[in-house]
This record gives structure tokens, C-alpha cells and sequence, in this order.
């Protein structure tokens, strides 16, 4: 697609759900049974993620927790598949984290850090349903408040957990 259709499947795919067969791996509903707040953003799929992980229990649902907006670079005029646009996004990303640029889902991830770490001061586990890149943005707010990341890989797949401690 060119760079002004990124906007549109980005749209369509933030509206849609998950698949019914689409099932977490069980240390993660294991994780979901054991806390006692489970957070998600207010779009439709990580609103069904939750509640796939956790069909009988209330979801704490934030914008704050919104995914980040592919910007697709101007300068690049020919189609590309979502994953190269992706993939120009997450090198854009890793410019701004680097330089703390400032830019409005980077201040939207310290209010949403705020919101999790008050509803964390209630109870001992928060687990946030985000999305992949909002997350490299609230780990970078979580460690630079103090929060360690838990050993092992940083993965972007569904289903995948990155946990912190303090």
C-alpha cells in the first residue's frame, strides 16, 4: 500500500476484535488469574484480549493505553507491505526514545504510567493488555522511573508479557 492507505488499515485493524481461535499461552492466563487489576486500552481489540484473558473479571479500560499511529515518512513514494511501514515507524521510534524527543504519545505514556502505578499502589499485580508499540514507550517511562524489566526477550508477538518489578 502507499503511504496514505496506512491510515486506513491501521483504522480498520484498530476496530477489529481477535480471531475466536486466537487463544493466550497458558502462563499468561495463569498471570491474568493471579492479578488483581487487569488494564487495557479502549480499542476493540485489546479490549477482547483482556477479556479473553480474563472472561470474568472488570477490565480497568484507558485511552491512555492507546496504540501509537504509524507515521509513514513522506519522502517515500512507492507501496510497501504494513511490515515495511512498520518497520520505518519502530526506527522512527527508537530515534525519538533515544533523543527523549518530546511528542504527544510520548506524554501520553507518563499519564499512563501515572494511571497504572496509581491502580499498582492498590494491589500487588496490574496486567495491562497495550499494544506493541505503546509498550517500548511506557517500558522506557517504567525504567526511567526505576521499574526493572523482568529476564528474557522483549517480544512484539501477540500474547507476548514483559513484566517489571520495583
Amino acid at each position: 500500500m502507499h503511504a496514505d492507505g496506512v491510515r486506513e488499515y491501521e483504522s480498520a485493524y484498530n476496530a477489529a476484535g481477535i480471531l475466536d481461535a486466537d487463544a493466550p499461552p497458558a502462563d499468561l492466563l495463569a498471570a491474568a488469574s493471579s492479578a488483581q487489576i487487569i488494564a487495557a486500552s479502549d480499542l476493540p481489540r485489546a479490549i477482547a484480549s483482556a477479556r479473553r484473558l480474563a472472561p470474568e473479571r472488570d477490565v480497568a479500560v484507558s485511552p491512555l493505553l492507546r496504540e501509537i499511529q504509524l507515521e509513514p515518512p513522506r519522502w517515500v513514494t512507492f507501496r510497501l507491505p504494513i511490515a515495511a511501514w512498520d518497520i520505518f515507524n519502530y526506527v522512527q521510534w527508537t530515534g525519538r526514545l533515544l533523543a527523549a524527543t518530546d511528542h504527544e504519545s510520548s506524554r501520553r505514556a507518563i499519564a499512563a504510567v501515572e494511571w497504572l502505578l496509581d491502580r499498582a499502589e492498590t494491589s500487588q499485580t496490574v496486567l495491562a493488555v497495550t499494544h506493541g508499540g505503546f509498550r517500548r514507550i511506557l517500558d522506557a517511562r517504567l525504567q526511567a522511573l526505576g521499574w526493572t524489566l523482568a529476564p528474557g526477550r522483549k517480544s512484539y508477538a501477540n500474547w507476548s508479557t514483559w513484566a517489571y518489578t520495583r
